[in-house]
């Protein structure tokens, strides 16, 4: 039996990741705080269907709320997507997506361990309001007010000199209007600098 081709592997990896990428970013959000943050006190971050297809480094016709919603029901074929993209050697785009497919399984455990962010984090042409990262993956978000994944780079590629540990992460169910369960983090502190926005007892 031949070996898959690099595109079979891609679609494999891009239609497997789509129903974690739900479970973690679209049925949840999260608030993201360090007491060394300097822009804002805390980031919220809520995904739409539409910001993976950007996290696979693909190029497809089809919309991003299509392309995810094509991946999570695995009828995603090798036609519906390429690695041709306007200014980028294909070579170059192959090289990107390698490297993306690589990072996307870790998505799914990232709030679960120690994090550290940057703030106003830039790489190469990747410019995100925040990044944050553990030793597998640095994942970037954009708008401050509902941060949206933006970017997903394999390992940690976070500017050590602006490096801030994160000292909480909470989440809530979508739709829910407070925070309800504690991710990581020590919640000292929090509870009287930012009341209202959580539910104490917190659950684990």
């Amino acid at each position: 039996m031949s070996s898959p081709s690099f595109k079979q592997r891609v679609c494999k990896v891009i239609t497997d990741c789509a129903a974690e990428y739900k479970a973690v970013f679209l049925d949840y959000d999260y608030l993201i705080y360090s007491s060394d943050f300097n822009n804002m006190p805390y980031y919220i971050v809520s995904a739409k269907e539409g910001n993976y297809k950007h996290l696979t480094g693909v190029n497809s016709f089809l919309s991003p709320y299509d392309f995810y919603y094509a991946c999570l029901a695995k009828t995603l074929s090798e036609s519906d997507f390429d690695f041709i993209k306007p200014g980028q050697s294909v070579k170059f785009t192959k090289g990107v997506v390698r490297s993306k497919i690589i990072a996307l399984p870790f998505m799914a455990t990232l709030f679960n361990k120690a994090l550290i962010a940057e703030e106003s984090f830039i790489h190469g042409a990747i410019n995100c309001t925040l990044a944050t990262a553990d030793n597998e993956i640095t994942m970037g978000f954009e708008d401050r007010k509902s941060a949206r994944p933006k970017s997903l780079l394999k390992g940690n590629v976070i500017n050590n000199a602006n490096a801030v540990d994160v000292t909480l992460v909470l989440r809530r169910a979508r739709g829910a209007e407070v925070f309800s369960t504690l991710v990581q983090g020590d919640i000292t502190g929090f509870c009287s600098a930012f009341p209202g926005i959580f539910k104490c007892p917190l659950s684990k």
